[in-house]
């Protein structure tokens, strides 16, 4: 994935009005990127886990992460891992 598609992807992920969906494929390679891991726990749920070990549980829908809720969650998530829309790739 290109430093452009991560850019647009956390300006998503940061952007006001939330979005109503971010495909998951493009929000797992800028999480890996900026060094967070990935695991699968069951059906439908992902355990990410923070540089500081902190750690976030998604719900994902069919290659998406479409709940705004959820969506709000892994932005505060960043956020306490110090990482906002304008962080650098």
């Amino acid at each position: 994935m290109g430093e452009h598609k991560l850019k647009q992807t956390i300006e998503a992920i940061f952007s006001h009005p939330i979005p109503s969906n971010l495909e998951w494929k493009d929000v797992k390679r800028l999480l890996e990127r900026l060094g967070f891991e990935i695991i699968n726990t069951k059906k439908n749920h992902i355990k990410i886990k923070g540089p500081s070990s902190k750690e976030l549980i998604l719900k994902i829908h069919s290659h998406t992460v479409e709940s705004k809720e959820e969506i709000v969650k892994l932005r505060h998530f960043l956020e306490s891992e110090g990482i906002d829309g304008s962080s650098t790739l």
